[in-house]
């Protein structure tokens, strides 16, 4: 008996089984509560039909009848056939108008602009909840909408209806069919506005899932290519990571000391951690006999060195074209292009000084410059930390911002950890 009651339970109030299909899954948040409306409909048209059997009224009998076999064919529709839910829905819409046109008729009420509220109550569910101000204009309008038209009907019964009633009947006939129907509305409104909110925040959910998984295989493709550049000459995958990980500790102790603070936004910063891997790009299109030659290299050799800033930045802007992040691109570009420029002019490939120097390639700079002497190449040996740190001192405000520099010195832990962990 128990089993039987709710199978039966699950044909009048559960969600459609075709829901569960892939293709048609979005459509919950229509159907289960179009089935609900059409449910309490199909009850509240029987009850009618009651109470004008027994008042002899055999047009609103006849119309009842037609209404009970029209909600109780919606509800089998949306129980078993796939997309069923919108011409339910532009049906529901169109009898709930006649519905009251009729009973305007029965209680001798005027037709009148009042009645275009009924449609307005279901354009409402289209206006999402985002905002607690546009939350609260949804639900107010439905609600002022309601309490309108039941307001209207009720205050303005100003002419002889064709059936003759009395009074208490005609008038609380009136009031219930005109505060059920917008209940079962509203309930209906209701749990679409719930349903609608609930996917939208689920979609809303997923595309920043996506965005965001999208992001970082972007970043580890932009990972992965430098360390193959930087293959070249000797380095490991760690001079990428060890690069990265000074500029991202150099950049946040500038913004915690509160340096640059017209530019260190937490765009610039984030752009400027994403780009650091790209710095030697240009490495690229030097010879290995240059790029790997133990010795002392000539004038043309260590030209042709010079070269790789220049040339970064131009693969940067031709393999990056089709990218419309214009920011990101000229932040890579100028750590390419700049980060071997000097802070009193020294550096190449254009003798740029101070502050006509990119802030994102002069952090680039002094992180660079730490990790080339800290690290062993086929080329030369490590240098000991604390003699690079002296040198980094010694250059302050002549091969480096003297604002930044004071910034690396101060994080001299945090940065020998980063180099001690990811050690060649």
């Amino acid at each position: 008996m128990a089993e039987r009651k709710n199978k039966i339970t699950e044909f009048f109030v559960g969600t459609p089984k075709y829901n569960e299909d892939k293709d048609y899954s979005n459509f919950a948040s229509l159907t289960a509560p179009l089935n609900m409306f059409f449910l309490i409909c199909l009850v509240l048209h029987a009850g009618y039909l009651v109470v004008f059997s027994l008042q002899n009224i055999h047009i609103m009998m006849i119309f009842d009848i037609v209404g009970v076999i029209l909600y109780a064919t919606f509800v089998i529709l949306l129980k078993y056939f796939k997309g069923s839910w919108l011409p339910c829905t532009m049906l529901t819409i169109g009898e709930l108008f006649l519905h009251q046109l009729c009973c305007a008729a029965l209680f001798g009420l005027k037709p009148g602009f009042h009645y275009l509220v009924i449609p307005l109550i279901f354009l409402s569910v289209f206006i999402s909840r985002k905002g607690n101000v546009i939350k609260h204009f949804r639900n107010a309008t439905v609600i002022i909408a309601s309490l309108t038209f039941i307001c209207m009907v009720v205050g303005f019964n100003d002419y002889e209806p064709p059936y003759l009633l009395q009074d208490t009947i005609n008038t609380g006939l009136l009031i219930v069919n005109c505060s059920m129907s917008f209940l079962v509305t509203a309930l209906y409104a209701g749990r679409v506005f719930t349903s609608i909110d609930t996917k939208r925040s689920a979609l809303d959910i997923s595309v920043d899932e996506k965005i965001a998984a999208i992001k970082r295989m972007q970043n580890q493709m932009v990972i992965s290519f430098a360390n193959i550049i930087e293959a070249r000459d000797g380095s490991t995958g760690q001079h990428v990571k060890r690069t990265s990980e000074y500029v991202q500790a150099l950049i946040f102790e500038l913004k915690r000391n509160g340096d640059f603070p017209e530019i260190l936004t937490e765009r610039y910063i984030q752009d400027t951690i994403l780009s650091a891997p790209l710095h030697d790009i240009g490495k690229i299109t030097i010879p290995d006999s240059i790029l790997l030659k133990p010795g002392k290299l000539t004038k043309e050799e260590f030209d042709a060195i010079k070269n790789h800033t220049v040339n970064g930045k131009k693969l940067i802007e031709e393999s990056m074209a089709d990218i419309e992040d214009e920011e990101f691109l000229n932040i890579a570009k100028s750590v390419a292009l700049y980060h071997h420029e000097c802070w009193d002019g020294s550096g190449y490939p254009y003798g740029v000084e101070g502050k006509d120097i990119p802030l994102c390639a002069r952090i680039m700079t002094i992180a660079d410059f730490f990790d080339a002497l800290t690290a062993k190449r086929v080329y030369k040996a490590a240098v000991p930390i604390s003699e690079v740190f002296q040198n980094i001192k010694e250059m302050r405000g002549k091969k480096f911002d003297p604002i930044v520099t004071d910034a690396f010195l101060r994080i001299e832990d945090e940065i020998s950890e980063i180099a001690k962990a990811n050690a060649d």
